[in-house]
């Protein structure tokens, strides 16, 4: 029989008796703790805990969140309550490159990205036959409109799929300040280079022109400044001088979807925690 599971975030200053109060009112509301990891931040003295459990007979999720209350303002917590058996719905954005959007649609085929995708948009029609392949209904926007208002008919797009998080799959457009507000924290960028190094455009040239003995890729939360927001994931390869920045290109798309999907996923089963625009992963 499938257990039915929730996941409960905490974040809070370090101080004696967080988890016992935590696990005790898991214990007490009549749940049964699968996985529980946590992380006390010495640097700022700040607490981070994620919590995974099932509801045995008699758990209730008012039930639990009366309790978990009085916890709460006892130790003033920030927390988070997700039923896992509701999936958040994922609108994948992108432009003319294919390896990212290839990626993520694969891995959630596979059953390795817990959530819904039920609308792929673009600002070019190249990629349209790969929606359809996978019977995702596809939507180009025309960014010639301006950003303004070309960022209105994009929201009316995620409005009307009820979109929760949008990732920009080598999507080749720099969202504005406005839009990364109304969306802070639900736009995940994947960074074809290694960030904070070799910023906005053709960042391979750049790394090549340097001579990098390493290529990477960055995935991070999109902010109005550009390639700069919270880092969620990243990896790097090697690379040998007598590469060429073609060779430096198609060895970077493998590290990419490698990060874009490991990013997502995190932010999928909530292990994403976030202090003063620092990001915190805790599995």
């Amino acid at each position: 029989m499938t257990q039915h599971t929730f996941t409960l975030t905490v974040s809070c200053a370090d101080q004696s008796g967080i988890i016992a109060a935590v696990t005790g009112c898991i214990a007490e509301t009549g749940g049964n703790i699968l996985n529980l990891a946590q992380h006390t931040a010495v640097d700022i003295g700040m607490f981070f805990c994620r919590v995974s459990f099932a509801g045995t007979e008699g758990f209730t999720e008012a039930r639990f969140r009366e309790a978990f209350d009085k916890i709460a303002a006892k130790f003033s917590m920030d927390w988070q309550f997700f039923d896992n058996d509701r999936k958040k719905k994922v609108a994948v954005l992108v432009s003319k490159t294919s390896h990212c959007l290839y990626e993520i649609l694969l891995k959630h085929a596979d059953g390795e990205l817990d959530c819904e995708i039920p609308v792929i948009i673009s600002n070019h029609p190249d990629l349209a036959h790969i929606a359809t392949s996978f019977h995702i209904p596809f939507f180009q926007v025309d960014v010639k409109k301006g950003k303004h208002e070309y960022e209105r008919d994009l929201e009316e797009i995620l409005s009307r799929y009820d979109i929760e998080l949008v990732v920009l799959a080598r999507y080749m457009q720099v969202m504005s300040a406005e839009f990364c507000e109304r969306w802070d924290t639900k736009v995940i960028n994947i960074h074809h280079g290694f960030l904070p190094a070799f910023k906005g455009a053709k960042p391979y040239h750049q790394a090549w022109q340097k001579g990098v003995k390493l290529i990477g890729a960055t995935g991070h939360f999109a902010t109005a400044d550009l390639d700069q927001g919270p880092i969620i994931y990243q990896d790097v390869i090697t690379v040998a001088d007598t590469c060429s920045v073609d060779e430096f290109i198609r060895m970077g798309k493998d590290v990419e979807r490698t990060v874009i999907v490991e990013a997502v996923r995190r932010y999928l089963s909530h292990s994403i925690f976030l202090w003063q625009g620092r990001t915190f992963v805790i599995e």
